[in-house]
């Protein structure tokens, strides 16, 4: 009698402890599933991140920024701001008429920094401004900025920096080696020697990675 039952009970366990150990493998591959999904994606993520910094270094190294510093978000300020750029631009624009290369626009750019501080003081006095203005050739870090129908990375570049006063205002920039400073600022297009000089610097993957090709996002060149 007692042998029928341990019997029984064995037909009536056995089973149980099959499917409580399919259920533990089964939980034992979805955990290993999920942490080889993290692992992917990390992976992925730090690829995604590693081909960014190269582009980003790249980029930088083959272009010059301009970038204009407002004193504060004052109309007044703002508007002294523009006046500075459409001057320094109006003047670059003929030194650097002869430049063909990142070294000689750089060569150009630094032998002019003395009158490029006096041009854009007398556009701030001739505003009505008051502040004092800084012109320098440095390295700034930028946050990613879509510029016409390119996704510049974020990072540092090489940048011409024009502060008015504190700096503290809305800012505008461009490129101004290859030069690609729009000749208006509110209807930004780039002109197709511009891009033929970017494409040129840069190689096809790094000019392909920062064209924008499927949706072309343009905006105000501040922030």
């Amino acid at each position: 009698m007692g042998k029928s039952k341990n019997h029984t009970e064995s037909r009536i366990w056995k089973p149980l402890r099959t499917c409580g150990s399919s259920i533990f493998r089964l939980r034992n591959l979805a955990a290993l599933l999920a942490a080889a999904a993290v692992f992917c994606g990390a992976l992925w993520a730090g690829t995604a991140l590693d081909r960014e910094r190269s582009v980003q270094e790249e980029v930088a190294s083959q272009v010059i920024r301009f970038h204009v510093l407002a004193e504060s978000d004052r109309h007044p300020d703002q508007q002294i701001k523009l006046q500075v750029r459409d001057r320094l631009l109006e003047k670059m624009s003929v030194w650097l008429e002869e430049t063909e290369t990142l070294e000689e626009t750089r060569e150009c750019l630094n032998s002019h920094l003395e009158e490029l501080t006096r041009e854009a003081e007398a556009a701030v006095r001739e505003a009505g401004g008051t502040a004092g203005v800084t012109v320098e050739m440095t390295r700034e870090n930028f946050p990613v900025r879509v510029y016409g129908q390119y996704r510049f990375p974020a990072g540092e570049y090489e940048t011409l920096r024009v502060k008015i006063g504190s700096g503290g205002g809305h800012n505008w920039w461009c490129l101004i080696f290859p030069s690609l400073c729009f000749q208006n600022s509110l209807r930004p297009v780039i002109s197709r020697d511009g891009e033929r000089k970017l494409k040129y610097v840069l190689s096809d993957e790094a000019y392909d990675s920062i064209l924008q090709k499927e949706k072309v996002s343009i905006g105000f060149l501040w922030f």
